[in-house]
């Protein structure tokens, strides 16, 4: 494709695949003119990328700390992927919620996305391929049923209503009997979630989704038409109960792993509800931010031994005389109850000196000698470097994402050390 044909036209379906803190003037397709052929970056998508350059040619960005899909217009969709392999930002983004998950696990479903699709030209088409696939096993093995309680008042069947046949001959109708029986549905808050999920995916982002997968998506659709479609997201908290406390019957527990798969695209996603029959998806993005500090405490508090525990922050007043401005540390790390070390986590690809001044107000405020700032890195390893100021010591310490199990055990020694 020429760069005019590109660039112009309604029909372009521009996809730009960036990776995280990644500016668009590296992709190859851009070195020559990094910029996208928009006036501005509508305000709904602002956030979640920096603005650099603005020209005649239109738009220069680069990505930010934020991973999903972004729909900038009609014509350009810009994704933003992890640069952690994608079992690990799975695994970063189970653990964070408080899932219990394994990296055996999550690659073997990478590997199963990976069998069943040709290409993955980025995260969200990855993790629509891997849904696809986990879906499948609902054909093999069937729908999760839950019995559901039915009142019928011409069929003579199951349990007599005797309040209800009653209350109906009182009205003059006594040629009607009322009756209940319980039978298996397939109309429960899972079943709905997957619908849903679908829905979105193909209402929403029909752009993204082309040819033979969006056959497959309409396909798989139709297999709950049993299901009412929800008009909302309530069963949120449902589907949630259940994949935290394992409810399902061992003959559906394969529902989990599809069920966590719509939670990640369901939850991500900013829904905008203007009616009960209108949604609006204006973007669907992780902030990694927030990801990796939840993350990381989830390691500490179950890394840790009895000796150590790990707290969340705990607010302090940034001056003696006042309580209006507060101070507020990601973790407290005590040995024996009494705090030894303040650690805050920055997802940045690199420190700044405003980090190493905050983490010293904490410090100071808390009276502890010892701190810790963690820092995503793909070097390979974990490693740590330290810095003294005024008696107070800054640990920085490089969390290698590019393998997670190792860099939960290295974050531990690491503690210990200091």
């Amino acid at each position: 494709m020429r760069k005019s044909e590109r660039y112009t036209g309604r029909d372009l379906n521009l996809r730009i695949d960036l990776r995280e803190w990644q500016d668009i003037g590296e992709l190859p397709e851009f070195r020559d003119n990094p910029f996208l052929p928009l006036k501005s970056i509508p305000s709904s998508i602002r956030p979640f990328v920096d603005i650099t350059d603005v020209s005649p040619a239109g738009v220069r960005i680069k990505a930010k700390n934020y991973v999903g899909i972004l729909p900038v217009s009609e014509d350009i969709v810009i994704t933003i992927n992890p640069k952690a392999p994608i079992e690990d930002f799975l695994y970063i983004l189970y653990k964070a919620q408080g899932r219990r998950v394994s990296i055996k696990d999550l690659k073997e479903i990478v590997q199963a996305g990976r069998e069943y699709a040709k290409e993955h030209p980025n995260i969200f088409h990855f993790l629509i391929y891997v849904l696809l696939v986990e879906l499948e096993k609902i054909r093999s093995f069937g729908f999760l049923k839950t019995s559901q309680f039915y009142i019928q008042d011409r069929v003579v069947k199951g349990k007599l209503l005797v309040k209800e046949t009653v209350n109906s001959w009182l009205k003059g109708d006594k040629s009607k009997a009322v009756c209940g029986n319980f039978e298996l549905s397939k109309d429960n808050p899972q079943n709905k979630a997957v619908k849903f999920t679908l829905w979105m995916l193909l209402s929403l982002y029909s752009p993204s989704l082309r040819g033979e997968i969006r056959n497959n998506f309409f396909e798989k659709y139709r297999w709950f038409e049993g299901v009412p479609l929800a008009q909302g997201i309530n069963f949120v908290n449902d589907v949630e109960e259940t994949i935290a406390y394992q409810t399902l019957p061992n003959s559906r527990s394969y529902y989990y792993d599809i069920l966590n798969l719509c939670m990640f695209f369901i939850t991500h996603s900013t829904l905008d509800y203007k009616s009960a029959k209108e949604v609006k998806v204006k973007s669907f993005v992780v902030d990694m931010n927030k990801v990796f500090e939840e993350y990381i405490y989830n390691v500490l508090r179950e890394k840790l031994n009895e000796q150590y525990k790990v707290k969340r922050y705990q607010k302090r007043p940034l001056f003696d005389d006042t309580l209006k401005y507060e101070i507020e540390p990601d973790y407290l790390i005590l040995k024996n109850d009494e705090a030894i070390i303040i650690a805050d986590t920055k997802y940045k690809s690199e420190p700044t000196t405003d980090d190493f001044y905050q983490v010293l107000v904490y410090a100071d405020r808390y009276d502890v000698d010892d701190t810790l700032l963690i820092y995503p890195s793909w070097s390979g390893e974990t490693h740590t470097e330290s810095f003294i100021s005024k008696r107070k010591k800054v640990n920085v310490l490089y969390y290698n994402l590019l393998d997670v199990e190792k860099s939960e055990s290295d974050i531990i020694t690491a503690i210990r050390e200091v």
